[in-house]
């Protein structure tokens, strides 16, 4: 009979296998099954299960309580994972553990009992108050445990499903990571890819989800989540299907800090630990970034938290000279003299909101003008004298009296800049000479000059029927997507009459103009290198909108709202736009199949559309219904009745064929083609990913 080291030896992965017979030693036991069996009394208390099987408490003969995984027979090698990954680790605030068990039908991980339960079950099933310190300091321990996980181990180990149920806390409530089943060892790189995506929902890296990428940035977007939960004590998924506590937390983080305090639990809320409230939420807003470059290493984090709790509990301050919102409200009556007073290291030099509320000339009703999604403001930042680059001032207060200064300190709140470098009223806006560009799906489009010379593109709504709040929601979530290949929302306007959005201009206009020309233009040259890295950032635009969320999509793809820089670079424009209309858009030639039976916008109608965008670039055809004044074909069956008669080179744009071509040029167009067709599969669940789209679009070019 096989010693049971051996047995195990065997269970471990080739890859893994010599260094477990390398660290093999006496500090995690090996028991037989009858051991177990008398540790437990016989399996008899069932303290927990899983997918993976049932978890026991034992105890063992010095007396010390233990707690048995028991697997299900058919998870060997998930089995031989954890006992591996978790024999690694050696920390305070890791579950220890004690042994194993491999015999016949008997695969089971021994640790340490830890008697309070977990997290998660204390934070939501639970009533008994836990103050913030100790919240605080819960998170400190996990925090200091992955960053030792993550930097300072030999072997790299990423958890891969940080969550509250899988922290554990003792009767001193100090917390204890547990539960590696599905944790991977690093040896060289500093990124896994899997097929097998496996974790939880509420708390999985939407990108690990999406590209099946997992890295230790994937448990810092984890963590993120569960800092949420320990400062709002609210569950990062309901199960009734309602809006998630990640969705929340952004969305009312658009809105502003006063939002996301309405979520922090009213408990620890108190006038002494709002301050630190409000850090922990911003460090959770960094952990849960999309860019993963972006989102900090554990130990960061750790140090960071660290600070937060040596930091002394502040009052909250009194309002300053400036109260910065989004909604545009006449100053008082009696505005005081600013001076030179600084906000978090801009200096504001004799700039205040004018005490007088923006007119719109069609309407009497009440309006507000909000930016949307701001972006970050830097202490360096600086005005010269001028107003600084910050958006619309919303509001204008009187300092109290007790104020020795006008300067406070506004954190991380942000105010969207503007390319103007300069405030301006909404009557600015409204009154300005005005150019109609055209009319779309959503309503009328006009260029705007403003008497400071700068030109903005205003989108006059049509037929959109809601009430603020909704419309307000729907803004702050098309805004929060922000993504260089996307045109950004920087404002909107809202009345009973009235709804405007508010962006940059984009000089070239439309593709579909430098495609098929118009009225006042002629089509424009366009190569292989510039349709290819037109096609590339396109693809990149929609996939960061489809990153936003798996019910996150554009609804409208087609030429006319993808806009070109003066360079050629591409940028999506319209995402989101199309929910707003009771309507389907009329661009029948790039809507999905299956849309004319539901009418549901979806990612995977997305993918369709953009295929035939593809078709339409490598073409120089316009699909049908696609512009009034172009007579369009059914591009799609088009193209594959030409490739179906292995006629490729007909399908190409005469430009793109009409010269003397690189034969990898000509390989490359096909590959880039055949990307097209597959993106239009008439069944939705084969369609490539937008994740999948740019990947293979960035091979090509690199071809």
């Amino acid at each position: 009979m096989d010693h049971q080291e051996n047995i195990v030896t065997r269970l471990i992965q080739e890859v893994h296998r010599s260094k477990w017979i390398a660290s093999s030693n006496h500090d995690v036991k090996c028991f037989t099954e009858d051991e177990i069996r008398r540790f437990t009394n016989n399996y008899k208390s069932v303290i927990g299960k899983g997918a993976f099987g049932e978890v026991y408490e034992g105890v063992l003969e010095d007396k010390s309580m233990i707690a048995v995984k028991r697997f299900i027979c058919n998870v060997k090698e998930n089995f031989a994972k954890e006992l591996i990954v978790h024999r690694e680790i050696n920390h305070k605030n890791v579950v220890r553990l004690v042994g194993y068990c491999v015999d016949e039908n008997a695969l089971m991980v021994v640790t340490e009992y830890i008697p309070k339960g977990n997290l998660s079950n204390i934070l939501h099933q639970d009533s008994t108050p836990i103050a913030l310190d100790i919240r605080l300091r819960i998170a400190i321990e996990c925090a200091e445990a992955l960053g030792y996980m993550h930097s300072q181990m030999y072997t790299q180990v990423i958890h891969g499903d940080i969550k509250p149920a899988n922290i554990l806390l003792d009767d001193e409530l100090r917390a204890k990571i547990s539960d590696f089943g599905i944790s991977r060892l690093v040896n060289t790189e500093n990124t896994l890819y899997t097929l097998n995506v496996i974790g939880s929902i509420g708390y999985m890296d939407p990108l690990f989800a999406q590209n099946g990428r997992l890295t230790a940035k994937s448990d810092v977007y984890s963590f993120g989540v569960v800092l949420l939960e320990l400062i709002t004590r609210k569950k990062a998924r309901t199960e009734d299907g309602e809006i998630g506590l990640v969705e929340s937390f952004i969305l009312s983080l658009s809105k502003g800090f006063r939002r996301v305090r309405e979520m922090f639990d009213p408990e620890i809320a108190t006038l002494r630990g709002m301050k630190t409230m409000d850090e922990i939420a911003k460090l959770a807003g960094k952990c849960l970034r999309m860019e993963v470059s972006k989102r900090p290493e554990m130990l960061e984090v750790a140090e960071s938290l660290r600070k937060f709790r040596k930091a002394p509990h502040q009052v909250q301050e009194r309002p300053a000279l400036f109260s910065w919102g989004r909604k545009n409200k006449p100053a008082p009556a009696e505005t005081p003299s600013l001076g030179s007073s600084s906000i978090s290291g801009i200096q504001i030099v004799g700039t205040v909101a004018p005490a007088k509320t923006p007119s719109l000339e069609s309407s009497s009703s009440s309006q507000s003008v909000r930016t949307v999604a701001p972006a970050e403001m830097t202490p360096s930042q600086e005005s010269n004298g001028s107003a600084p680059k910050t958006g619309i001032v919303a509001s204008a207060k009187k300092p109290s009296e007790e104020s020795s200064s006008n300067t406070r300190n506004v954190g991380s709140f942000i105010v969207r800049p503007t390319v103007t470098g300069q405030l301006f009223e909404l009557d600015d806006l409204l009154r300005s000479s005005a150019e109609a560009l055209g009319k779309g799906t959503v309503g009328t489009i006009y260029k705007v000059t403003l008497n400071s010379g700068h030109e903005l593109v205003v989108k006059r709504l049509k037929d959109v029927d809601m009430p603020e709040p909704d419309f307000e929601q729907h803004a702050m979530l098309i805004g929060a997507i922000q993504n260089k290949h996307i045109v950004p929302l920087q404002w909107y306007y809202y009345s009973k009459d009235e709804k405007l959005l508010v962006y940059d201009i984009i000089p070239m206009g439309s593709l579909a103009k430098v495609l098929h020309g118009d009225e006042d233009s002629r089509p424009a040259p366009l190569d292989w290198e510039q349709r290819s890295a037109i096609s590339l950032a396109a693809a990149r635009g929609v996939e960061a909108i489809h990153l936003a969320g798996p019910s996150s999509c554009h609804g409208n793809i087609k030429s006319s709202n993808i806009l070109l820089s003066g360079n050629h670079d591409a940028f999506v424009s319209e995402h989101g736009l199309i929910t707003l209309v009771a309507m389907y858009p009329d661009a029948s030639g790039y809507r999905a199949p299956e849309l004319t039976s539901n009418m549901r916008v979806s990612q995977e109608a997305d993918v369709y559309s953009f295929g035939i965008l593809l078709l339409e670039l490598l073409t120089r055809k316009a699909p049908t219904n696609s512009r009034k004044d172009l007579e369009g074909v059914d591009l799609l069956r088009w193209v594959c009745s030409v490739v179906r008669e292995k006629w490729t080179a007909e399908v190409f744009d005469v430009e793109l064929i009409g010269r003397e071509q690189k034969v990898v040029e000509e390989e490359c167009m096909v590959r880039l083609l055949q990307l097209a067709i597959n993106c239009c599969s008439q069944d939705a669940d084969r369609r490539p990913t937008m994740f999948e789209v740019v990947q293979q679009i960035e091979e090509i070019r690199q071809s």
